[in-house]
């Protein structure tokens, strides 16, 4: 029997989600190992998304692996505006709370969206704005509207309380519950949730440092100061004990994206 235009739908989004969720993981991969290399003095940046991107680049085949990871990206912001309109994963979430998950959806689908862009661009040889710059050219944009300084303040708070729920997410071993672990033997199922686990709280503890620095470029009206993953990462570089806090969010963000390649393959996409 011939598969329904909505059966044949469905399993195309469920491949875009799949396909972020890989490029999301070789993002966050690339990042983790870079920052532990640079703790350990074997090499390596404290880069963000863009630096990442420029490293792969530099790779074998890089820009055929660059567009690789954009259509990934792509895939995966069209799933969220997807998820956005119809949100398939309520699970008889009230509407108020729908509401607040709809615009989480839409925001994750411009955050992928545009660094999908970024890296379809570098894949065509084109040079492009990103990391620490972005972040300070977007802070700029917000600071000039009116009630600018209070908007930045708005969004350091956003940004900060989003790590501080990761944080505690991670803590509580509260990760993805569409995640389907029940395929997994024993020792893989606790592999996963350990990566899991310490992934969510190393994410969280840069985001909580990015939202500082928006705090700070708020209180002085300068947009200079704020930063994006890359600027948090080189604000552990310069603590005392660099390499073991370095180190340590290094190895957490490769877990990371350790967990989204594990997401890629177990996670139970709902579909409209």
């Amino acid at each position: 029997m011939a598969m329904t235009g909505s059966a044949e739908a469905g399993v195309w989004i469920e491949r875009l989600a799949r396909a972020g969720f890989a490029a999301n993981g070789v993002v966050y991969l690339l990042i983790g190992v870079l920052a532990f290399m640079a703790a350990a003095g074997q090499g390596g940046d404290t880069t963000g998304t863009h630096g990442a991107l420029e490293v792969l680049l530099r790779q074998p085949l890089g820009r055929y692996l660059l567009g690789l990871l954009a259509a990934g990206l792509f895939g995966y912001a069209l799933w969220r505006i997807i998820a956005a309109i119809a949100d398939p994963e309520s699970g008889g979430r009230a509407a108020w709370k729908r509401g607040f998950v709809r615009l989480g959806y839409a925001g994750s689908a411009i955050v992928h969206a545009a660094l999908g862009w970024e890296a379809a661009r570098l894949a065509l040889g084109r040079s492009g704005t990103g990391g620490d710059d972005a972040a300070q050219d977007r802070t700029a944009q917000l600071m000039a509207l009116p009630w600018g300084q209070w908007l930045v303040a708005l969004a350091a708070a956003g940004v900060a309380g989003y790590g501080i729920t990761q944080i505690v997410r991670g803590l509580r071993g509260d990760i993805d519950k569409h995640l389907a672990l029940g395929r997994l033997g024993p020792d893989e199922r606790r592999l996963v949730v350990r990566a899991a686990r310490i992934g969510m709280v190393a994410r969280g503890a840069v985001f909580v440092i990015m939202g500082l620095f928006l705090v700070t470029a708020s209180l002085e009206r300068d947009p200079s100061e704020a930063g994006g993953l890359g600027e948090a990462l080189r604000a552990l570089r310069d603590q005392p004990y660099a390499p073991y806090l370095l180190g340590g969010v290094g190895l957490g963000l490769a877990a990371y994206g350790a967990f989204q390649l594990a997401r890629a393959r177990y996670r139970v996409i709902a579909t409209p």
